[in-house]
């Protein structure tokens, strides 16, 4: 297990969004979470990242484990370019790569302790930049933002030009750059075209990494999830499968309600 819902409840005012809802991800897992506009999954993956408060209950997540989240509206600065802000997810390598350089103009000029000190340094920054393979870093970035559909020529363009659903694939971007052990999506295919929802498809099904999503999107949904959970009136239901599994268990069950 990674992530764990216990007993969640939600509600504004007399507007009950959840009521004891549990449930738990396990590691590697790819979860839907699916249900009527307005029934509160937003609310819910909010709750998750401690964006909003839950009324009650608590949010597990493994020790040492990382939750990475997009939300429908990113906040980014206008004055980046395209590259230049996706480029932020790897702030620490790059600050890391900084330090290297300027540690090896230091040591030509050095002598004796300072330079075995600085040396020590040097050999401890090289061995955590290449355990996080820091040289393919701009070769990442470039293929991350190649895949979410913008052409080399596009990484130049000031982040205060682009559309709403072109903030949405920098902001996907950066979060896939991030490499959270969790990943927390809400509407990610949004504004994608075709090939890019299918790059994005592929991308998440050879991922290890665990994730939580949440879409209208059928073909997203069949290809991806692996499990469904559905939150509806306020009630938390699991169902095991992807999205097509989900509508044929759920209209079972209906038909077992009526009956």
């Amino acid at each position: 297990m990674i992530l764990a819902c216990h007993n969640i409840k939600k509600a504004f005012g007399e507007e009950v969004i959840v009521s004891g809802g549990s449930f738990h991800i396990e590691d590697h897992e790819k979860a839907a979470l699916v249900g009527p506009n307005g029934a509160g999954k937003t609310t819910l993956l909010k709750m998750i990242v401690g964006e909003i408060q839950a009324d009650g209950g608590n949010v597990v997540l493994t020790r040492g484990k990382t939750m990475g989240y997009l939300a429908q509206h990113q906040d980014m600065n206008n004055d980046h370019t395209i590259y230049q802000e996706v480029r932020t997810a790897k702030a620490d390598i790059l600050d890391m790569e900084r330090q290297i350089r300027e540690i090896e103009q230091e040591m030509k000029h050095l002598s004796g302790e300072r330079l075995e000190e600085r040396m020590n340094t040097y050999q401890r920054l090289t061995a955590a930049f290449e355990r996080e393979n820091g040289y393919a870093c701009e070769s990442e970035i470039t293929g991350v933002l190649k895949g979410l559909g913008f052409t080399e020529e596009e990484f130049a363009k000031p982040v205060a030009t682009l559309s709403g659903g072109q903030k949405t694939r920098v902001s996907l971007g950066k979060l896939l750059l991030t490499k959270p052990d969790i990943l927390l999506l809400d509407e990610p295919t949004n504004h994608l075209d075709i090939d890019t929802i299918a790059w994005l498809t592929n991308f998440l099904k050879s991922s290890k990494k665990t994730v939580l999503f949440i879409t209208h999107d059928r073909y997203f949904l069949d290809n991806v999830a692996t499990r469904i959970f559905e939150l509806d009136q306020a009630n938390l239901i699991e169902y095991q499968g992807n999205y097509q599994d989900y509508v044929r268990l759920k209209a079972e069950q209906d038909e077992r309600d009526a009956a």
